[in-house]
């Protein structure tokens, strides 16, 4: 199988290259997914695995075929004779056609039809002592016969038939199911990691603003100083708050740079030494919230979730196959019928008319029993596709905790985020406040350069609140979009 983004290659072409001069343009996340699909080992290996099952279908389908055959034989066969003395050769030549097909009812069925030429061919001493050639008559003889061959225990009925195919068709369906939840899986890490990378971006932008405040905050104080308004010491406290921020600084471009190289690695993009920092959109000021119902959102994961599907798939396939060792357990009693008309003549002109106007016939019937009696074999199959279906429910109750466990986390996640953002935006606009104040109090000399520093670096730490809360958001929502399904196609990727 395959993903397909409605995108132009042209277009995939022409990002791939800007990614990898790394154009200080704004690199959009639904272009990242674009090159991350295209380039995923995990989804490569994905669509591999779709193929082989499908693959395994189709093969499992071939019992269904209709199979014909041909066979031509030639034999010579000599007989010595001791009274009279002499030997005769006899030589027949056969031609057999035949089409045979599996039924539904796990039987088979034959169509035959057969030719033969018989010559017989004698040394024969007479009488008088004298080798005489005796030779019979040519002899034709032809058969058309349609044949049953009906188990009517092991394997009987459409259930033990289609076993196979039934199975085969499953493990396709978990294939393609699993190949969605591991599209689901890489878009969201990428939507997380890239995220995080703009909440890089927003940190480092507010880590400047503080130094610049800083900066400002320095400017002023010495102007105060030279005018003798405050007292030289006011400096240090500035100075030793601009050393700081700076290494704040330092340490958001250090954050910046790892994380855009785990969202290069996690999306396939080029790492080189012109490709390090990804430049993405900015984080957003406000967000839109969604219901978030803890129940109904589990419930929604439950239904929509291609894991689970792909895992009563593969639980389907494994009750199927244990249904097939059940009756392959069973006493092998198989009926087998053949009848048809044959015709034989010295002419080949008259066997065949003979077909015709008053054809013989053959006709034979037999039953075949077969049972193993220690039946180790049977009851080592019986066994093991039984544990094959107990295997399969565990992981389905497994994957149904793990799944209810990560929904109501996001959905935890999300809730918390919400709340942060909305204090966070009136904590901003208080600790904005707060700046402006105690900066009119210090030129006021009613405060010191140590409150108003204090100030500025709670508004620093309420606007990196802020940032981290919408790119926590962000986050839970890509989660909670992975398993709806809805994150598949916000990002044009289609399941064929």
């Amino acid at each position: 199988m395959g993903f397909t983004i409605r995108r132009r290659w042209a277009l995939a072409a022409l990002l791939a290259v800007r990614i990898a001069h790394a154009e200080p343009s704004e690199l959009p996340l639904a272009d990242v997914v674009a090159v991350a699909v295209r380039q995923s080992p995990a989804l490569a290996r994905a669509r591999i695995d779709v193929d082989a099952a499908r693959a395994e279908l189709l093969r499992a389908k071939g019992i269904e075929d209709t199979v014909l055959g041909a066979q031509v034989t030639a034999s010579a066969a000599r007989t010595s004779l001791t009274d009279p003395q002499g030997a005769f050769e006899q030589r027949v030549v056969g031609l057999e056609i035949s089409a045979t097909r599996r039924l539904s009812t796990g039987g088979q069925l034959r169509v035959t039809a057969s030719g033969e030429r018989s010559h017989l061919v004698g040394d024969l001493v007479d009488t008088n002592g004298d080798l005489v050639t005796v030779a019979a008559p040519q002899r034709y003889a032809g058969t058309l016969a349609i044949g049953l061959t009906q188990p009517l225990l092991r394997g009987a009925g459409s259930t033990a038939f289609e076993a196979p195919i039934r199975a085969a068709a499953r493990q396709r369906d978990a294939a393609a199911l699993t190949a969605e939840a591991q599209a689901r899986e890489v878009v969201v890490s990428l939507a997380q990691a890239y995220w995080q990378v703009a909440f890089a971006w927003r940190q480092l932008e507010v880590r400047k603003i503080s130094l610049d405040l800083a900066q400002k905050q320095l400017a002023y104080t010495e102007g105060a100083i030279r005018a003798e308004k405050v007292p030289r010491s006011e400096a240090l406290a500035v100075q030793a708050a601009i050393a700081t921020r700076k290494q704040d600084v330092i340490a958001g471009e250090q954050d910046l740079y790892e994380r855009s190289l785990a969202l290069r690695q996690t999306a396939g993009l080029e790492i080189e030494p012109d490709a390090l920092v990804v430049k993405t959109e900015l984080l957003p000021a406000a967000v839109d919230s969604l219901p978030l119902d803890p129940a109904a959102i589990v419930r929604a994961a439950f239904e929509h979730s291609p894991e689970l599907a792909a895992l009563a798939a593969t639980r389907n396939a494994a009750e199927i196959g244990a249904a097939a060792a059940d009756s392959a357990a069973r006493s092998k009693l198989d009926l087998d019928v053949t009848a048809g008309p044959t015709a034989a003549d010295s002419a080949i002109g008259n066997a065949l008319s003979s077909a015709a106007d008053r054809p013989g016939y053959n006709i034979s019937a037999s039953l075949l029993f077969e049972r193993s009696v220690e039946r180790r074999s049977e009851r080592g199959d019986q066994g093991t596709a039984r544990a094959q279906v107990l295997v399969a429910r565990t992981a389905e109750r497994v994957a149904r905790a793990r799944l209810a466990v990560r929904a109501t986390r996001a959905v935890q996640r999300a809730q918390a985020a919400l709340a942060s953002i909305a204090l966070g935006t009136e904590a901003i606009g208080l600790a904005e406040q707060n700046v402006v104040a105690e900066q009119k109090r210090f030129e006021l000399g009613k405060t010191t350069n140590f409150e108003v520093l204090r100030r500025q670096d709670e508004l620093e730490q309420a606007r990196l609140r802020h940032a981290s809360a919408i790119a926590d958001y962000l986050a839970a929502r890509a989660d909670l979009d992975g398993l709806s399904g809805a994150i598949l196609a916000r990002y044009g990727i289609v399941m064929p």
